[in-house]
């Protein structure tokens, strides 16, 4: 029986595509937004927006706000304005504290013995300069500190006055050769973002920031080549002297958002908004110039086609925003309770123009958290699915080409690559994860390139993109904020069937995973029935959860008896294969028992308190914020005792985003740690506890 529903359901994820072509838009309205939409024109906005250096509170960042603001005005948006949120290092927008801005008159970097070597140039390659460094002038031996960010890389080495030569991360190094032992400054070649291709490329330059709220120091960046030279010469008993000589002022400033919409019919229905964010150093035009075009393309696209009457006008406004990354959207949400409250979903675009040929980037298509299911993820999907085949049969034949959505019009003429693209997990890094925290709540359709081989660096130029994928990504944008912009009760219950289908697919793949856990020789068996049966438990709801939301999103009563008992029974009879596995296994019981049930703190019962927001930002971590380092230094989620009980280090940070996003004030501790265990790994409940503990010192959260 398992058999037959297995395979069935594997027919119904092939034949779910003919239903994926349009169960959205009409054939018309695809072809009247497909040959809109232009690669070339967000082509060559970002070869102006490449040509900005544009880190955050910057002169260049207003500059590149500027351009966008003009374009906006021209592409023909309502109520489109720049708006300035000032900044001073204390003042809060949500629970995030604002930055500081930053002031650049010059910075060179000369060896001046013993050899006449230029390293570095604010003026021509801006990049070398690491943001909120300080005014310098200063004439100083290198030393070589290794990694620099350990207190063992500076044992019997003194760089007081002194220059410090090293790898590690640029803040860490900051606090100690400059803050604790007195360097004078870094020279930094700080590895950029691992990935299969990590190392391969030496000559390029990563950009860096320094901590703007430490009063002092600067940091020039280089190249792998130039620091192993440096690092060579340093070994073989050189001594090496260089001049820094920077004119630069960190201290209160703005940040520059800007934004307007496509006008709704109807107010009351609620708001779709684009997001992405305007900066980062230049040339940055994959990271994140392209998704500010695309965005722009996106606008152009409807503005246009509904202002001509080609398409109706949609009944929900579509809102555009550009602005910093994360600061500008907490700013922007902060200072607009009224918007944020219409606000229904939200498309952020966030590195959407990578040649994979050049950068090795495949598009994702990301999930929301679980802790926030949502029909929009499904959308997306099956609307880059359409172009992807499109792409392939268009590859293969020749045949076709207005389905493969090439770009033909740009200058440098778009690529005739296949569509890379695929549905991944949630990831976080972006302002998509303010819109999917819990107390704003609006779920994202995030886009996005990974890997990105060039990312924060020097060589990630406009010739890494792709004006086919502009195009591509640009109609994805357009055509996924239309559906949300104009779904209505009738066509929410027409999709029920589309959903339940994805939904029963999911499930099938949930029972996949669920079959390893609970074969998991590492866990005992009553472990891993327990765990297996929790995945199941939590998908299932997951998926009902998406359904409802397509319903209530639509306007339409979220009753849906006949799917949700089609997948009730779907896990019933999934469910029970694992029961029988467990119990094969010699698990004890009837049932499973959860392993926190005697546990009288996982009974406890949080509740989120204070300002909006999630607990990390670019520049401010609230926990670090709130309590003394030897009181972080506890919290077990976030230290290395977590290591051993996690799939990889890296994941605290989502355990902890999402533990946050799933405080309800009803759910306890036991339910969280069952929560986040299903979407990323059994937990150990005294994680959970002790880290919403050290919320609860914070005044983030506290005990019902």
């Amino acid at each position: 029986m398992l058999r037959s529903i297995l395979a069935g359901l594997v027919l119904l994820s092939a034949a779910t595509f003919a239903l994926a072509q349009q169960p959205f838009l009409s054939s018309e309205q695809w072809v009247k937004l497909r040959d809109e939409a232009s690669g070339a024109a967000p082509y060559e906005n970002l070869r102006y927006l490449t040509r900005l250096h544009r880190v955050p509170a910057t002169a260049e960042f207003d500059q590149a706000a500027q351009f966008v603001l003009q374009r906006t005005r021209e592409y023909g948006l309502a109520e489109v304005q720049s708006e300035q949120f000032p900044i001073d290092g204390k003042t809060q927008y949500g629970l995030m504290r604002s930055y500081l801005g930053w002031t650049v008159e010059a910075g060179q970097l000369w060896e001046v013995r013993p050899q006449h070597l230029l390293l570095g140039d604010w003026a021509t390659d801006p990049i070398r300069l690491a943001d909120y460094s300080h005014t310098a002038d200063v004439e100083a031996a290198l030393v070589d500190v290794g990694d620099g960010s350990h207190e063992s890389d500076y044992a019997g080495k003194d760089v007081r006055g002194k220059i410090a030569l090293a790898d590690g991360v640029l803040a860490r190094v900051q606090a100690l050769a400059v803050a604790k032992y007195g360097a004078a400054g870094i020279v930094s070649d700080m590895p950029n973002q691992s990935t299969a291709w990590s190392g391969l490329d030496r000559t390029v330059v990563r950009w860096g920031h320094l901590d703007a709220r430490q009063p002092a120091g600067f940091a020039f960046m280089v190249s792998r080549d130039t620091a192993e030279s440096l690092r060579a010469r340093l070994r073989a008993g050189q001594q090496i002297t260089l001049h820094a000589k920077v004119k630069a002022e960190v201290g209160p400033g703005h940040w520059t958002v800007v934004n307007g919409v496509i006008p709704g019919t109807d107010p009351a229905a609620g708001e779709i908004v684009y997001s992405c964010h305007l900066d980062h150093e230049r040339p940055g035009a994959n990271d994140n110039g392209s998704g500010c075009v695309t965005i722009l393309e996106s606008a152009r696209v409807l503005a246009r086609l509904i202002s001509s009457g080609a398409l109706p006008h949609p009944k929900r406004t579509l809102r555009f925003v550009w602005g910093p990354e994360v600061e500008g959207t907490m700013a922007y949400l902060s200072r607009h309770p009224d918007i944020r409250a219409r606000l229904s979903a939200n498309i952020h675009m966030d590195m959407v123009g990578g040649d994979p040929f050049k950068n090795k980037s495949i598009l994702h298509v990301t999930e929301t958290p679980w802790s926030l299911p949502s029909f929009m993820t499904d959308v997306g999907a099956a609307l880059a699915d359409v172009i992807r085949t499109g792409a392939a049969n268009y590859a293969a034949s020749g045949d076709a080409p207005e389905t493969a959505v090439i770009e033909t019009r740009a200058g440098e003429q778009g690529t005739r690559n296949q569509f890379l693209a695929d549905v991944t997990p949630y990831a976080a890094g972006s302002d998509h994860d303010d819109y999917d925290s819990s107390t704003i709540a609006v779920p994202s359709l995030y886009l996005r390139d990974w890997p990105d081989i060039y990312i924060h660096t020097d060589h990630d130029t406009l010739q890494q993109i792709d004006p086919t994928k502009l195009r591509r990504v640009a109609l994805i944008g357009a055509a996924a904020g239309y559906v949300y912009a104009t779904l209505d009760a009738e066509r929410s219950r027409h999709l029920l069937p589309f959903y339940a289908s994805q939904s029963e697919v999911r499930l099938a793949q949930l029972f996949q995973r669920a079959q390893q856990v609970v074969a998991d020789p590492k866990l005992d068996a009553g472990a891993a029935w327990y765990e297996a049966s929790n995945l199941l438990h939590q998908g299932l709801q997951r998926e009902l959860a998406m359904l409802s939301s397509l319903l209530k999103f639509g306007g339409s009563d979220p009753n849906h008896s006949t799917q949700e008992k089609a997948l009730s029974d779907q896990a019933s009879t999934l469910n029970s294969w694992i029961d029988s596995q467990g119990q094969a296994r010699g698990a004890p019981g009837a049932e499973p028992k959860a392993p926190w049930s005697g546990d009288a703190a996982a009974q406890k019962i949080p509740v989120r308190v204070g300002e909006f927001g999630p607990l990390t930002y670019q520049n401010d971590d609230v926990l670090k914020a709130r309590l003394a380092p030897e009181r972080m230094a506890k919290i077990k989620l976030l230290s290395s005792e977590a290591t051993p009980l996690l799939n990889t280090q890296d994941l605290s940070e989502l355990y902890a985003y999402e533990i946050v996003n799933f405080v309800d004030g009803k759910r306890n501790v036991g339910e969280i740690r069952d929560a986040v265990s299903a979407e990323y790994g059994p937990l150990p409940v005294h994680l959970v506890s002790d880290y919403l503990d050290a919320c609860r010192e914070a005044g983030i959260m506290q005990w019902k």
